[in-house]
């Protein structure tokens, strides 16, 4: 926010007052121009006070300013907590990290021999109020409690709310907020508790800046009377997943809704249109399903959980649910499966069709999910089966007469048998019949281990391995470089690798101590695979000259400058750039 007087504006963040100043004016050689403006901030935050003075510039050697606070002159050596600063006529006072201890008055004053002005303002510095006092059970009677407390200081801020929280004697150490909020101005509430707990209590107050911390707990305690319960369990649902069973499940109910000893689930349930329900008990609160073997598949129920005690059922009237038993393996399987006559098998890419299937539940023995498609190569057998779910949802509307299907990330050049199969949410049906298809060649894959096997002033040598996956017969290699530390234009090699068995290749006619980037694809009938790549900077000839791969894998010179005792004759190459060759290495792999 800005300050503001009639004669300069600053910024700041704290909050201008209008506090009233105690300014006293003498008509003389010196006063204060633009008084001290009033500020709040928040706990931590700095605080600024600008005591704008006039003089006359004869005078401005003679001028003497104190600041300060509370009465007490301030510290001015004090440098981690106040700094002092001049700007002409300005004089600053900043008070880092404030605290409640720097809150009150503060006053400037100057003068000059006997003629005196002098300002004051306050600083109100705002924090979390402190916690509540003399909190007390005053009554406690059925289901209610009266609790009174005396509000704490207020930090410079006003308390807004108060939140009042309760803990059980069954966990001391865990607190619940009340569900009601108190108003600031009040100090006695009456909360209502839930039957059969004993309880303490503490308060915390709030205002703008946080919340305290909690008061002292209530010394004596609040025990209520047990009662009914008076609500039921919720998310009551079944379980599908376990074939000839009727799963039943739900939410546990806290401690805090049991109201009474002996709590217990009263579980019910019935085949959907049957007059009689069946039932039993789950007494242990902290379970949350029950379990009963029956003579269907995926039969539909109603089913009720209540909650009781020893006092009775609930206030609460269970509502009534429907949910199934458990599903089992789907009775058909997909009719007429092909491959689509509409589309042609790419390398990676095949669609299929097949006849849809009746979807009713007494054939899907389940709710319906879609279907499963499962692919293998031939020569693998189906323990590699992989296998691709197929969802529909049919709220959306039936799916037609045929069900249409793309499968993608095939391998290419591969012989693959496939099967579909239907599918509910827990089992597959029996598999259509078994087709045979072949995808055509593709791209292939990047080749692999490319590396470096030695390099030079005007050489490099580089290996590499076939790719993972050729998807197709491979007719050779392509190589490309760039040049720079900024990569330029990519230009191909001219003289490509027409025989696939040739795994490396010898690159001379480069220019010494620069970069390169080469790149190294496979390829097929179908086309150029994905490029490797490596960068490389050649022998500059200060130091080795030519460097090989080792039998420990790692670049090591050939050739040294001596530094001392003997010396070697060193033969230099010219660097000049005549053509880029190749020279091929067959490496042969079992």
């Amino acid at each position: 926010m800005s300050v503001c007087s009639n004669v300069t504006c600053k910024a700041w963040s704290g909050i201008e007052l209008g506090f009233s100043d105690n300014r006293l004016s003498f008509t003389g050689l010196i006063r204060i121009e633009e008084k001290l403006r009033s500020v709040i901030v928040d706990k931590g935050e700095k605080a600024r006070f600008v005591c704008k003075i006039v003089t006359q510039p004869s005078d401005s050697d003679r001028i003497h300013l104190h600041w300060k606070h509370n009465g007490k002159l301030i510290n001015k050596s004090n440098h981690a907590k106040y700094v002092l600063k001049t700007d002409k006529n300005r004089n600053t006072l900043v008070i880092r990290n404030v605290n409640q201890n720097d809150s009150g008055v503060y006053m400037c004053i100057v003068s000059v021999g006997i003629d005196m002005d002098m300002s004051s303002a306050h600083l109100t510095v705002r924090s979390v109020p402190d916690p509540p006092v003399n909190v007390r059970l005053n009554t406690c009677h059925g289901h209610s409690a009266e609790i009174t407390w005396q509000p704490g200081p207020n930090n410079g801020d006003p308390i807004s709310k108060y939140i009042v929280q309760f803990n059980t004697s069954e966990n001391k150490d865990h607190w619940f907020d009340y569900f009601e909020k108190f108003p600031g101005d009040m100090n006695n509430v009456f909360v209502e508790m839930s039957p059969w707990g004993t309880y303490s209590f503490r308060v915390i107050a709030k205002n703008s800046v946080g919340q305290s911390k909690p008061s002292e707990s209530t010394v004596g305690n609040c025990t209520t009377p047990p009662d009914r319960p008076d609500g039921n369990p919720k998310s009551v649902r079944t379980r599908t997943d376990k074939k000839g069973m009727l799963v039943i499940q739900w939410e546990p109910m806290h401690r805090l809704l049991h109201h009474g000893p002996a709590f217990c689930y009263h579980v019910y349930w019935r085949p959907k249109g049957s007059t009689y329900w069946e039932s039993a008990v789950v007494a242990d609160p902290s379970v949350s399903h029950f379990e009963k073997e029956v003579d269907d598949i995926y039969g539909l129920y109603e089913i009720q959980v209540k909650a009781e005690n020893n006092l009775g059922a609930s206030y609460q009237p269970a509502f009534i649910y429907h949910g199934h038993s458990g599903e089992g393996e789907p009775l058909i399987s997909p009719k007429d499966f092909r491959v689509d006559p509409t589309y042609s098998v790419e390398p990676h890419i095949a669609h299929f069709i097949w006849e849809a299937v009746d979807t009713t539940e007494d054939k899907i023995r389940g709710h319906f999910r879609g279907y499963q498609l499962r692919y293998w190569r031939s020569s693998e057998g189906r323990f590699k089966m992989k296998k691709i779910d197929i969802s529909f949802d049919l709220k959306e509307g039936d799916h037609g007469p045929d069900v249409r299907v793309a499968l993608s990330n095939l391998p290419a050049y591969t012989a693959l048998r496939a099967q579909v199969t239907v599918r509910n949410t827990h089992y597959t049906g029996p598999p259509s019949q078994t087709i045979d298809f072949f995808t055509p060649e593709g791209e292939p894959g990047p080749v692999r281990n490319l590396h470096t096997e030695a390099y030079g002033m005007t050489y490099v040598v580089l290996k590499w391995l076939p790719p993972d996956e050729p998807n197709g017969i491979l007719i050779g290699y392509g190589i490309s470089y760039q040049t720079g530390k900024k990569l330029g234009k990519i230009r191909a090699l001219k003289t490509q690798i027409t025989n696939p068995s040739k795994l490396g290749a010898r690159i001379t006619g480069l220019v010494a101590d620069k970069q390169y980037r080469f790149y190294v694809w496979a390829r097929t009938e179908a086309g150029k695979g994905e490029s490797s790549y490596l960068d490389i900077k050649t022998a500059d000839g200060k130091g080795a000259r030519n460097y090989y791969r080792s039998e420990n894998g790692q670049l090591e010179s050939a050739y040294y400058h001596e530094t001392s005792g003997c010396s070697r004759n060193i033969v230099f190459i010219s660097s000049y750039v005549i053509s880029v060759t190749l020279t091929f290495y067959f490496v042969f792999h079992h």
